[in-house]
């Protein structure tokens, strides 16, 4: 007599077997992709000019933003903020907090005073 809704199982060397082929496949997969991408890729020709154009680009930035931070300016004219220099303004931390509550009402002041919008100019 048939039985009729059993599962047949495969055995412990078939799945490891068949994990084998899987893996096998997927790692030949890898390497044929990884070979056309690597006969189709497009030269660079000027990778190394580029690379030299963006080394004098980082140092220009670095060397702009070293002035900036060591030396004092006007950063919106509009709204009189200005940028001093971090030694100074470190030192004026520690004198504006001696007293902390003027020096946080001082502070709410001046962020709401940057906040707030530009004036419109006037072209008359």
């Amino acid at each position: 007599m048939a039985k009729y809704g059993t599962y047949n199982s495969p055995g412990g060397f078939k799945l490891t077997i068949f994990g084998i082929a899987i893996v096998g496949l997927f790692f030949t997969l890898f390497f044929f992709t990884r070979g056309m991408y690597r006969d189709n890729r497009p030269e660079r020709p000027n990778a190394t000019a580029r690379a030299a154009e963006r080394i004098k680009a980082r140092d220009q930035l670095r060397t702009n933003s070293a002035a900036a931070l060591a030396n004092g300016g006007m950063v919106d004219t509009n709204k009189g903020i200005v940028r001093i220099p971090i030694a100074r303004a470190m030192q004026m931390t520690v004198d504006a907090y001696q007293s902390p509550d003027t020096a946080r009402s001082n502070l709410i002041a001046r962020a709401q005073k940057a906040a707030a919008p530009a004036p419109q100019p006037s072209f008359e």
